[in-house]
């Protein structure tokens, strides 16, 4: 059963708009190409959400990777304040979703400077039920630690959990692991999928209950019937292992209906299905 929803954060709750800030900046044509390379387009980009360098260290590294641009450079990492922003609907969703019984979480690569920078982009912090940031473990998705100190934190099950990531491998690496993960391309198509997995988990579960039902019924059945034949016979032996005997199957008899009926009475209501074992099911049928 789904307890548990995972965001990611960029391009999920939060907008990462690194091309509107750059441009913001006045950044534009040959050197805007060039800060792209030296900075998010790089391999060295994921050493700022890891939060092992200082400030300093990584703008550092990017001036390395392109010293022509190094004015550029330090006017982006001067203050990016900008280059986060809220979706409107970020904070109604997690408390929608908690008001339904979830629970909240985030996972998420993120800087620290991010974290300062951007707190009021990320003021729904506060709401979740848990989170695990990047720079706080010095582990970035789709690395499966990450994923793993998560579920650990929180003793979260894999298969009771669906995860939202824009990002194509950090949902393979949900998967990899038993979490139900999501490309996350929008609200409503997010709110689909949670309804689509948890109704297909409810229909699997009504579905092994339902054979379950069934089996008991037959077997309840057959029982009795032996029990009933095993009656008749030792009504006619006249010793007291036989009377003994007789006590047992007579408890059998009128002992095990009742117990079955408990059974597939529980089963329904927790399948939320009228079954044989309740009265409603009978005048139903009249009606």
């Amino acid at each position: 059963m789904i307890k548990n929803i995972i965001f990611d954060i960029g391009n999920v709750l939060v907008g990462f708009d690194w091309k509107e800030y750059f441009h913001g900046l006045g950044i534009e044509g040959e050197a805007f190409d060039r800060v792209v390379k030296a900075t998010v387009a790089s391999g060295d980009w994921n050493e700022v959400d890891r939060g092992v360098k200082s400030d300093d260290e990584l703008l550092d590294m990017f001036i390395e990777n392109d010293p022509g641009v190094e004015t550029e450079l330090r006017k982006v990492f001067e203050d990016i304040h900008d280059m986060l922003h809220q979706f409107g609907y970020s904070k109604g969703w997690i408390i929608d979703l908690q008001r339904r019984g979830y629970k909240v979480y985030c996972l998420s690569n993120m800087s620290y400077k991010a974290c300062n920078d951007c707190a009021d982009a990320l003021d729904f912090l506060p709401l979740l039920d848990g989170y695990i940031l990047s720079c706080d473990v010095k582990l970035c998705k789709p690395e499966k630690e990450i994923y793993e100190r998560l579920l650990e934190k929180y003793s979260l099950k894999p298969e009771e959990c669906i995860f939202f990531d824009d990002m194509q491998r950090n949902i393979d690496a949900a998967n990899n692991i038993g979490i139900h993960g999501v490309v996350f391309t929008g609200l409503k198509e997010a709110e689909a999928a949670i309804k689509e997995i948890t109704e297909a988990e409810k229909g699997e579960f009504k579905s092994s209950h339902k054979k379950s039902t069934r089996i008991v019924a037959l077997c309840t059945v057959i029982i009795i019937g032996l029990a009933y034949l095993a009656n008749l016979v030792l009504a006619f032996i006249n010793t007291d292992a036989a009377r003994s005997m007789l006590k047992v199957s007579l408890g059998l008899t009128l002992g095990l209906p009742i117990l079955a009926w408990i059974y597939i009475w529980i089963i329904g209501k927790l399948t939320r299905k009228d079954t044989i074992a309740d009265f409603k099911f009978f005048r139903d049928k009249n009606d």
